[in-house]
């Protein structure tokens, strides 16, 4: 009469939604939840790792290990001596929880904290592998430093924090969440900027915000390493954006004053087009040994990685090789001594250039410091040769492999090994 009732009070499509749940559900074996707890019965494992090794998709186990519960095992440690039971009991646990504990500390600085995009940021930004951000950064930075201002008016916060954000704005990768931080910082305030002196904003750095824990990995002496990079890039994009105002000046000029025609006018420009040619080799040496090399070096050692302190020095292994390959080391000192006033002579012929208008004599255009430019050069051409000749020494002896790739770059043609 029950059934009768319900079946009669149900309505055909509760019925139809009843009946589908029975034949949905003897199709499948609900599974019970374990009431047999033999394993706490059981005597103690010595292999902490067995439940993990046994089953089908366990690891493999080797056959030749005894258990230690066996009667022959305890019979035999009464004739062990102390430090063999210590080894056995004491120090293989140990060392199997410590590779455990390893591995998951290893996992959440990788997972979890992903300190992986911490590094291609800091690669991104401060060792400058991002194009766009670099070119807008030196551009913003340059043309105010070519203005006229004073360390006052320039290294200011208001300024230089407008200065970062243009800069992120035009990035590749400013949209990023890591990109907030990133900060400039000033190390001193100069006095004044000498305008021959390749090294004026070294006074600035670029500062990362690192939390804990990841400042364990990222920490301070990294980040000055990092910085140190990134002054010395910074100096070759100074470089590069006055010989590109060089070109500039050049090019208004012939269209102004018509001076394309002019023996003077031609000659800086084969002044001009060498001095790029050595600033474009010293940028692609770095591009390639810092960029690209040190950090395919890096991502292969870092994967191999098995505790934190691997991870840690990792990272400052790979931080000294670029410091090394980037020749910023004290013993590469004399050789960047070279660069340096090789840098300052460019400054020096682009500040020479730009000092005085063109003058025209018997029809053609003159520079009234085209010899002083000239003697620029001349020094120039004396530095960059002499510079080759130490490198290929340095070579030749086996000392700094990484420049033969600067050798075999600036010497392509054999430009500087026939002169």
């Amino acid at each position: 009469m029950g059934s009768w009732a319900a079946s009669f009070s149900m309505s055909p499509g509760e019925k139809c939604e009843k009946e589908y749940l029975l034949a949905l559900s003897s199709q499948y074996q609900v599974e019970h939840y374990e009431d047999c707890y033999n394993l706490m019965a059981s005597s103690p494992e010595c292999q902490l790792l067995k439940q993990v090794i046994r089953g089908p998709w366990g690891l493999p186990m080797d056959p030749t290990l005894r258990r230690a519960t066996d009667t022959t095992a305890v019979q035999l440690s009464e004739m062990v001596s102390l430090p063999v039971l210590m080894k056995h009991s004491v120090t293989t646990p140990l060392i199997t929880h410590v590779s455990l504990v390893n591995k998951a500390v290893v996992d959440y600085f990788f997972v979890e904290l992903g300190v992986e995009r911490h590094f291609e940021a800091l690669r991104h930004f401060l060792l400058m592998e991002d194009g766009e951000f670099a070119q807008s950064l030196s551009d913003l930075l340059f043309e105010k430093l070519a203005s006229g201002q004073t360390p006052g008016e320039l290294l200011t916060p208001l300024v230089l924090n407008s200065i970062l954000s243009k800069a992120l704005q035009y990035s590749l990768h400013g949209d990023t969440p890591l990109a907030s931080n990133f900060t400039f910082a000033l190390r001193f305030l100069p006095e004044t900027f000498h305008p021959h002196a390749p090294d004026s904003l070294n006074c600035l750095e670029l500062c990362y915000k690192v939390d804990w824990p990841l400042n364990i990995i990222i920490t301070d002496s990294c980040m000055n390493k990092y910085n140190r990079l990134f002054s010395f890039l910074l100096q070759l994009k100074h470089m590069v954006w006055s010989l590109r105002d060089v070109w500039f000046h050049l090019k208004r000029t012939a269209l102004v004053k018509g001076a394309g025609r002019s023996v003077q006018f031609r000659q800086l420009q084969l002044y001009r087009h060498e001095m790029q040619h050595f600033v474009k080799v010293i940028q692609g040496y770095i591009a390639n040994q810092i960029l690209q090399v040190s950090w395919s070096e890096f991502t292969a050692k870092l994967a191999a990685a098995s505790d934190l302190d691997a991870i840690h020095r990792t990272h400052a292994d790979y931080l000294n090789r670029a410091i090394f390959r980037g020749l910023l080391t004290e013993k590469a000192a004399p050789v960047m001594n070279i660069i340096h006033s090789i840098f300052s002579l460019i400054l020096k012929f682009r500040a020479q250039l730009i000092a005085q208008p063109w003058d025209s004599q018997q029809g053609e255009a003159v520079h009234p410091s085209f010899i002083a430019m000239q003697q620029s050069y001349n020094t120039f051409k004396y530095y960059s040769h002499f510079l080759f000749k130490v490198v290929t020494k340095l070579v030749n002896r086996g000392y700094q492999p990484h420049l033969e790739d600067f050798l075999l770059r600036i010497n392509f043609n054999n430009y500087y090994k026939d002169s």
